[in-house]
């Protein structure tokens, strides 16, 4: 009999969990893997589906805090999420990321985002796409700017001094939505070093006529193929701008690469720079995906999200959730003063929803009316549906550019 054990992991299992993360995605397992694990990640953020003493499945929650409305909010950045191929289908991920779960709401963590191609199988455990993001994809030598702001100076910047790119970091994130606490390992390790191209990335510190630090860029670049012809693709990592001013000049850094035969950039839905382009045909515009939220704990995430709404509200809300019973029921929900709060009620609900499409209201990526117009909302009530508005009510639209 198959003797299956659900804990989180130990030191000794993480020489482990390395073959079992790079086995399942098809990748060679390394010693320097191996190492990192170690250094930077404990053991029991990780928790795993051990089949006669072998870990077969694991699942990590890095804990760090995402910024909304001027406050941050404890949030479990969880990925990679993993089960080698001879174990899958057979419930072991869905335990583990149910255990998750409760573990994270002991913590007092709120909030998960993960990165994935399988919205389905995620949906099915509440998270939901809640964010979004683009990417432009083009030749330095096809874009010209309209516009020239204020010339300033660009200044190389090393892993050791992440801490200047931090300073600037924190202005942008603080009055933002979606932006995560960044730690020194996260800066040195996810951040300024390309573990793919295994070779530390370019950063640059933008700098204004007063030698004021105001922005900054990070970036590697990468062979197109095997071929020396192929040519070399620039990706940015991190691009920050707190003046348009930086905003222009760390555009025109990126454009003095015309020898890259492609550039990409990521940057949030709202982002203009398209109609700063000469020619935007000459502009690809993708669609990208940002993270899944969810909601861990209705009460406590609610509680932890500034109001940004401008009057009192008070509205009753049903939420369904099957895989945390602590948010399933109704919520009475009040605002005033910038804070909210949440409590059970067995009152009528004014408005139900599943803990799923919770997510994109609590981020602002979907407007409360919009959620109603297409079913994602129900409203029992028209009345409430004003207050549940001001209730969601953003500073900015959600945007974070950490990838886990």
């Amino acid at each position: 009999m198959t003797d299956v054990e659900f804990r989180p992991l130990r030191p000794e299992d993480i020489e482990q969990a390395a073959h079992v993360e790079a086995v399942a995605f098809y990748r060679q397992p390394t010693a320097r893997r191996t190492q990192l694990l170690r250094r930077y990640l404990p053991a029991d953020w990780t928790v795993g589906a051990f089949v006669d003493g072998r870990l077969v499945a694991d699942v990590r929650t890095m804990p760090t805090a995402r910024r909304i409305n001027g406050g941050g909010i404890a949030y479990g950045a969880v990925g990679p999420v993993v089960c080698l191929a001879e174990h899958r289908r057979k419930g072991y991920v869905a335990r583990l990321l149910r255990m998750s779960l409760e573990r994270m709401r002991e913590q007092g963590i709120a909030l998960s985002g993960l990165y994935t191609p399988h919205d389905a199988f995620y949906r099915r455990y509440g998270w939901e796409r809640a964010e979004g993001k683009k990417r432009y994809v083009f030749q330095a030598k096809d874009i010209s700017l309209r516009l020239r702001g204020q010339p300033g100076a660009l200044e190389p910047v090393k892993a050791d001094d992440w801490r200047r790119l931090d300073a600037v970091y924190r202005r942008y994130a603080e009055p933002r939505n979606g932006p995560l606490d960044r730690p020194g390992p996260w800066w040195r390790q996810a951040i300024l070093y390309d573990h793919f191209q295994n070779k530390p990335r370019e950063a640059f510190l933008w700098r204004d006529g007063s030698g004021e630090a105001q922005g900054f860029i990070v970036y590697s670049c990468s062979p197109l193929g095997q071929e020396p012809m192929a040519g070399h693709e620039l990706l940015v990592r991190d691009m920050v701008a707190l003046t348009p001013d930086a905003y222009l000049g760390l555009w025109q850094h990126l454009l003095a690469h015309d020898i890259a035969r492609r550039i990409v950039v990521h940057a949030p839905l709202h982002d203009p720079f398209a109609e700063l382009v000469v020619d935007p045909w000459k502009l690809e515009v993708q669609r990208f995906e940002g993270a899944m939220i969810r909601i861990v704990d209705v009460e406590r995430a609610l509680a932890l999200r500034p109001y940004r709404g401008r009057v009192g509200v008070c509205f009753t809300m049903r939420v369904v959730d099957s895989s945390a019973p602590w948010n399933d029921g109704v919520w009475r929900v009040e605002a005033d003063e910038g804070r909210l709060q949440a409590e059970r009620t067995e009152a009528e609900a004014d408005i139900e929803l599943s803990v799923n499409f919770l997510a994109p209201l609590f981020t602002g990526f979907i407007r409360p009316d919009q959620a109603a117009e297409v079913g994602m909302l129900k409203v029992n009530h028209e009345q409430a549906l004003a207050q549940v508005q001001e209730a969601f009510a953003v500073s900015h639209p959600p945007y974070c550019d950490d990838f886990f």
